[in-house]
């Protein structure tokens, strides 16, 4: 195991310095630069050159790359040119407030998903599988931003039982401790559930099929055949193959989860490194944007790796190098 982890790590670095290379000779083609928003209007040609030098927005893309790539190994990933602090405390001033909705969606999505998804494959062409087949038709088609809203109107609005927006109570945050704690965890119930419930129908719909598929393999009717009692035939022979895809997407499933929720972060008024990042792209802000993407690209290689070790972890017969 720890083979593969090392192998893994190993052929991520040049994954993430071709995407970093990447990145930088893509943003030399967009329109506009950092100092757009910042320029009066009719400011000298002078003052903007002696901006743009001060900025290093006048050198050729891979002075700027080979600048970038040493002060990152010093752990320094620049200033800000639009909030004018450390990359690290732009980001980190937004990065909790995802990782915490992205870890809670993605406990209510597999605490929705699985049990769902069990009940419609045992309970192939009855009522219950109808319902959640309905169920999955119904939810795969709405998009986030709808959802969020209807979730908002219904819970927030009507009944009142949950804030509507922002990531924590002013009184709360001013407390502290356990109260922080509590309104923190209130704020995300909505969010979370609409990422949840969207995100789980694939899951379900990918579970069931597995489970309908694996229990007409010979070597489930050999275990009926030899009087296996039927619940052992579902947790011993049935479940434990059709879970494997399961285990193996749901690193997947968490880079998703903790990179797509930009709609989510928006409809909720979270502030969280989604929308940090599309306003440091639209602001043409390099410096954080480029830091966001490498991480992004980071969360991506070791959900890969979570996902192979899941698999190995479900099933000890599996090797994966």
């Amino acid at each position: 195991m720890w083979k593969t982890v090392v192998r893994r790590l190993l052929i991520a670095i040049p994954q993430l310095i071709g995407l970093s290379v990447m990145v930088f000779v893509l943003a030399q083609f967009m329109p506009g630069d950092a100092l757009r928003g910042q320029l009066e209007p009719g400011m000298p040609p002078g003052e903007i050159n002696r901006m743009r030098e001060e900025a290093g927005l006048n050198d050729p893309w891979y002075v700027q790359y080979s600048r970038w790539v040493g002060n990152v190994l010093r752990g320094d990933l620049g200033r800000s040119l639009q909030h004018r602090v450390p990359v690290t405390k732009v980001i980190g001033d937004n990065m909790m407030n995802t990782v915490r909705l992205s870890i809670m969606t993605t406990i209510l999505l597999y605490a929705i998903a699985i049990p769902l998804g069990i009940i419609a494959g045992r309970k192939h062409n009855r009522l219950p599988d109808k319902i959640i087949m309905f169920y999955i038709f119904i939810f795969f088609s709405i998009p986030t931003i709808v959802m969020g809203l209807l979730m908002i109107f219904i819970f927030a609005f009507h009944y009142g039982w949950f804030p509507a927006m922002n990531s924590v109570s002013v009184i709360a945050a001013f407390q502290g401790g356990w109260a922080e704690f509590w309104s923190r965890l209130h704020h995300l119930v909505l969010p979370s559930m609409t990422g949840a419930i969207l995100g789980g129908t694939a899951t379900i719909y990918y579970l069931r099929n597995q489970i309908i598929d694996v229990q007409s393999s010979d070597f489930v009717t050999t275990a009926r055949s030899k009087g296996t009692p039927e619940r052992r035939v579902y947790t011993r022979h049935i479940l434990r193959n059709a879970i494997l895809p399961i285990a193996g997407g749901m690193g997947a499933s968490i880079a998703f989860v903790f990179t797509g929720s930009i709609f989510i972060e928006t409809v909720f008024s979270i502030n969280g490194m989604g929308q940090l990042f599309v306003n440091s792209v639209s602001g043409r802000d390099w410096p954080v944007a480029n830091a966001l993407i490498m991480f992004y690209a980071f969360v991506g290689v070791m959900a890969g790796l979570l996902a192979d070790l899941t698999i190995m972890l479900v099933d000890p017969r599996i090797r994966i190098k």
